[in-house]
């Protein structure tokens, strides 16, 4: 083990790419005796391809979420697939040749691909006898997508049965699918106690705490939901985080300064803390934001998905029990009035929750990743 080399590929389009490929790495450090390079593939792009995919997958998803969504079920569609395959290989050697040249470079013994990007190169480097390296795929979401797909690649680690059951259905051998759950830091799983926390951060520790967030982009529809929930009572204390939004932060500030119960955030770096510091998570269908919910063993609300991926993911969860889903100000208000006044239906959240979550999915994929 002391001599294997650790390749990990990312791409930082959206958050969850990148967390989960950052938590893989910390469990490679953690165990040891083993050469890791954790790589974002988008910075090894070429003119200025990486900066133009990143920026219209946020420019999508936060405007023309329809779009986004047509374009993720129509690319989806077998016989549509089949006509994308070969330009998609045409623009991943065009635009990413960095891509081929780091992973040749690296003599890695395994590459983990938390990216269908990296999958897909690798897979075309294996299947020209050009790279000998393991390679597993880490599926960032409770559903796959075709783009994952690739024959040469000797193992996808998933988050749930439902994902390996898809990925079958699809024409996985089942003997190279292992249910590893999502990886996530160990942070998540590490924090301290709720009531430690509300101290530590001067909250009210006796109102329900409601964690709002829409994910590192900060989708609008979040505002609107803030609005709706300052005005109920009795009153909940409100953990609003705008990721990158700043001037929907800045909208909220403007119309709730006086409000002592609400606390406003933009990109944070200490989500562990806040959903600890929570009752109840409010957010997207984000397969890293629902795995580390799970983890902080945190009863969810799902609210404003994407379509695509999103979506998928929320109808998995809410099928499973351990999650709720509101499309609209009535739904998401009852459901948070049932969460907070029926302790019943809360402990029986809590009790799915318990009996789902897969905290050391990191270590569990590691573990794959060396036949361990």
């Amino acid at each position: 083990m002391a001599d294997k080399k650790v390749l990990i590929l990312y791409a930082s389009a959206g958050h969850g790419h990148e967390k989960a490929a950052r938590a893989v790495a910390e469990a490679c450090r953690a165990r040891g005796a083993l050469h890791v390079d954790c790589q974002d593939l988008l910075k090894h792009a070429s003119y200025g391809f990486g900066e133009r995919y990143r920026g219209l997958y946020l420019f999508l998803i936060r405007t023309l979420p329809w779009l986004w969504g047509f374009a993720y079920y129509a690319a989806d569609i077998p016989i549509i697939y089949s006509l994308l395959r070969p330009l998609r290989r045409l623009n991943n050697h065009f635009f990413v040749p960095g891509v081929e040249k780091l992973i040749l470079d690296a003599t890695a013994d395994i590459i983990i691909s938390s990216h269908f990007m990296g999958c897909e190169v690798a897979s075309y480097l294996k299947k020209k006898n050009l790279l000998n390296a393991k390679l597993v795929t880490v599926v960032t979401d409770y559903l796959a997508h075709t783009f994952w797909i690739e024959q040469e690649t000797d193992c996808y680690c998933v988050g749930s049965e439902e994902t390996a059951r898809d990925l079958e259905r699809r024409g996985v051998p089942a003997d190279r699918i292992t249910v590893t759950g999502i990886p996530i830091e160990s942070k998540f799983y590490t924090t301290p106690a709720r009531e430690d926390i509300r101290k530590s951060m001067g909250l009210d520790a006796g109102l329900f705490t409601i964690l709002l967030t829409s994910g590192g982009a900060g989708v609008v529809m979040l505002e609107s939901f803030v609005d709706s929930l300052v005005i109920q009572e009795p009153p909940s204390q409100l953990l609003v985080v705008c990721g990158t939004n700043e001037k929907m932060r800045e909208r909220l500030a403007a119309k709730h300064r006086d409000r002592v119960n609400v606390r406003l955030y933009g990109f944070v770096d200490n989500v562990h803390e806040l959903m600890s510091a929570a009752d109840l998570i409010v957010g997207k269908g984000g397969g890293l934001t629902i795995t580390e919910s799970l983890a902080m063993a945190r009863p969810m609300l799902l609210i404003g998905a994407v379509p695509g991926q999103e979506t998928r993911n929320v109808r998995i969860m809410v099928k499973k029990g351990v999650a709720s889903h509101a499309d609209s100000f009535l739904q998401l208000t009852g459901l948070i009035k049932k969460y907070r006044n029926d302790t019943v239906f809360y402990a029986k959240a809590l009790h799915v929750i318990e009996t789902t979550r897969r905290p050391h999915a990191a270590k569990t994929v590691l573990d794959v990743a060396l036949g361990v």
